[in-house]
């Protein structure tokens, strides 16, 4: 059975946005109380806006552009070089959370040596950059289906065992307010699937927003699921990465298959494929160039041992995510006319002050 464009676009959403994100919620939700639901809902809504927002752009630009190419056509041809750098060293910020996070989980099922598990991950990605094989852009479905496999399965084993008292629990520790900002901001983040999303339906405005709609409430709805039923389970004893807090309650195949599909879920080949389309598009670099700069960009990575996971998510979320949301408010505020998805004004330019004061608050000591 072939798959309608519309179905392919809400798996192509929903597989681009579920990652490794999810795996930290139990975390934010036990550090943040019932603020963790506030931001959850401002999320949901924002990036609902930003969908549409990056809709319009879409429908409206002719050429290929990333988002720095865009800031250079619509607000100034030197914001290209701005906007690329954030791109580039967000995305960075990126890789090296999914190799944080990747020794965490390899390291439940096998015992190897973290620079090991780093390096032949480097390479399974820089393979398939180097030689422009878009797999897993092709594996959606299979990739979605994957990590709904590992949500249900964890919701299964650990429903029997729910406690409610964690709950209570939870939502009188309001120690972190705003630690779901960057977090649920990482949680979400899936813009990049929106030119392939384009591609496939067109300048079809109703499918565009009903397939964004339920993308959306569909991963809203699975991280509120998951957050509740880890916490409810573990309480005081959640990890940073929940995975890990509930790897010793579960069979080891079941943590091979669960470790398996992350691994492939959160592969940076795509996002890699970004970077390499920028440079490609926007700057005009030949392939070759393009993926050296690639490699040489990944290879110190794997020798970098940073913060906390929750704290680099943080900082690359509120500074570099940020900040590209708030490159699209702009170029939409830019726009001469709005033609498909008309938002007031007034809502992008609160959304725009709010990422502004994000950013602020990521790069302040806190």
């Amino acid at each position: 059975m072939t798959l309608s464009n519309e179905l392919k676009s809400y798996f192509i959403i929903v597989s681009t946005i579920i990652g490794l994100g999810i795996f930290v919620l139990p975390y934010t939700f036990w550090q943040s109380g019932y603020y963790f639901f506030l931001w959850l809902i401002f999320w949901f809504l924002t990036f609902l806006i930003l969908h549409l927002i990056f809709g319009e752009i879409l429908f409206q630009t002719k050429e290929k552009h990333n988002l720095p190419g865009l800031a250079g056509v619509y607000l100034h041809p030197f914001m290209k070089h701005i906007v690329w750098f954030f791109d580039y060293f967000g995305m960075l910020g990126v890789f090296l959370i999914y190799f944080i996070a990747l020794v965490k989980f390899w390291t439940l099922i096998f015992p190897v040596s973290p620079l090991i598990i780093k390096i032949l991950f480097a390479l399974f990605n820089l393979y398939f950059i180097f030689k422009d094989i878009r797999i897993f852009a092709k594996m959606e479905t299979i990739l979605t289906l994957g990590i709904l496999f590992v949500f249900f399965f964890v919701t299964l084993m650990i429903l029997p065992n729910f406690n409610f008292n964690n709950i209570e629990l939870a939502l009188k520790n309001n120690f972190q307010p705003f630690l779901p900002y960057g977090t649920i901001l990482f949680a979400l983040a899936g813009t990049s699937a929106l030119p392939i999303v384009f591609d496939l339906i067109g300048q079809n405005r109703k499918s565009y927003l009903k397939i964004n709609f339920y993308a959306l409430l569909t991963v809203i709805v699975l991280y509120l699921i998951y957050a509740l039923i880890v916490v409810g389970f573990l309480g005081g004893e959640v990890s940073e990465e929940s995975l890990v807090g509930l790897a010793p309650y579960f069979p080891k195949l079941f943590l091979i298959l669960a470790v398996l599909f992350v691994t492939l879920n959160i592969t940076f080949a795509d996002m890699a494929f970004y970077l390499k389309r920028g440079l490609i598009y926007d700057y005009k670099v030949r392939p070759r160039i393009a993926n050296f700069i690639i490699f040489i960009s990944i290879l110190p990575l794997i020798f970098l041992e940073p913060l906390s996971l929750i704290k680099l998510i943080g900082l690359v979320s509120e500074i570099f995510l940020g900040f590209n949301l708030l490159i699209l408010c702009l170029v939409y505020l830019k726009l001469k006319k709005k033609e498909y998805f008309s938002l007031p004004n007034f809502f992008i330019i609160i959304l725009a002050l709010i990422f502004i004061s994000g950013i602020i608050y990521g790069i302040l000591p806190n």
